[in-house]
């Protein structure tokens, strides 16, 4: 039963609408047709059009009706989760999400769009792929400038959807001000974000954080 199909599809999106400049971004689905009852947690699959990543499986069992297959599964585009009964037998289609890895390239003009380009590409006409909804780069947006152009970044492309974000674990920066919290300070740096540190930091020291989630480490 592993008959497989390939979809593909192009998207074609404008990005500076004052020059009227098109930029079309390409994705690439690889599907296999399984049955329920090969579910594993970690699977990705396509229903009613969604992608979801399978994160719990169970096996019941009916006497002379078969069984169901009880998953839990995860939106991976909203983040929403659902649980789901199929029967055994039923015919699921199974997703091939290839991870590739990315530099970050530019800011669109307008400033909606964040540009990465495929490392080590040796397709010519693979073009660079534009995000436009910052909520699927994993807090990473306001950082990717400071970055630099050599900071690498994983993720997997559905329907011109960035999944499964993941990016540089750490960066340094300069204190730009600080203001007081109790027994901790606030550190304030020049993309506009903060976070908590020891009060013994002052403005134009150099420190370490830790992201995505914005906690500092140390002092450099």
């Amino acid at each position: 039963m592993n008959k497989f199909l390939k979809a593909s599809t192009s998207i074609t999106r404008l990005i500076n609408k004052q020059q009227t400049t098109i930029e079309t971004c390409q994705y690439a689905k690889r599907f296999q047709e399984i049955e329920a009852s090969e579910l594993k947690k970690g699977m990705w699959i396509e229903h009613k059009s969604k992608p979801f990543l399978i994160e719990k499986v169970v096996h019941q069992k009916v006497a002379m009706r078969g069984g169901f297959i009880i998953t839990d599964m995860k939106n991976v585009i909203d983040g929403s989760k659902s649980n789901i009964k199929f029967r055994s037998a039923e015919s699921l289609e199974l997703i091939d999400l290839t991870k590739n890895h990315y530099n970050f390239v530019e800011v669109t003009e307008d400033g909606k769009g964040f540009v990465f380009r495929k490392i080590e590409n040796d397709d010519d006409d693979d073009e660079d792929f534009v995000c436009t909804n910052p909520s699927q780069l994993d807090g990473y947006s306001p950082y990717l400038t400071l970055l630099g152009e050599e900071a690498e970044f994983h993720f997997r492309t559905y329907n011109n959807n960035i999944i499964d974000f993941k990016g540089p674990t750490q960066i340094d920066l300069i204190i730009q001000s600080v203001s007081d919290l109790q027994n901790n300070n606030v550190l304030h740096f020049e993309n506009g974000r903060s976070c908590k540190g020891p009060s013994y930091l002052k403005p134009g020291d150099k420190v370490q954080i830790r992201l995505p989630d914005e906690v500092f480490i140390t002092k450099l």
